[in-house]
């Protein structure tokens, strides 16, 4: 479940919908792996399914942020995931968000249905297609 965090890096949380705990929808703007899958879309919907946990905890101060209209306005800009006991720590530009559910899902934002596994070979082919490019600037 980590994983699609991992694969969104550089991705900027856009919006959050949802309750919690319940399901809760993730619009991430990655535009680099919208382009590799070819979508004519800027945006994924990550799908958090039976989530019991959200929160964000900025490096500025330590203020939590729980509520979903809250954490729409912050800046989330995707670097990195782990697991960490039972939750996902997603990494971000200014600070961690930390996660609780049971599985997630994709989809444009036309509502078709990506894959890990198409999402996965996107980005693979992004990160290649990018090294060799900044080979041959080199």
């Amino acid at each position: 479940m980590v994983e699609i965090w991992n694969l969104l890096h550089d991705g900027g949380i856009v919006t959050f919908s949802g309750e919690c705990p319940g399901d809760i929808s993730v619009k991430v703007e990655v535009e680099y792996l919208c382009d590799v899958l070819a979508t004519g879309s800027n945006f994924l919907w990550v799908h958090l399914h039976s989530c019991s946990d959200v929160e964000f905890t900025p490096f500025e101060n330590s203020e939590l942020v729980k509520d979903l209209t809250q954490l729409r306005d912050c800046d989330l800009e995707i670097l990195r995931a782990k697991d960490e006991e039972s939750h996902i720590l997603v990494f971000c530009t200014d600070g961690i968000l930390r996660l609780n559910y049971v599985d997630a899902t994709c989809e444009l934002d036309n509502g078709v249905s990506v894959t890990f596994t198409s999402l996965s070979q996107a980005c693979k082919k992004y990160w290649d297609d990018w090294e060799r490019r900044s080979k041959d600037d080199a």
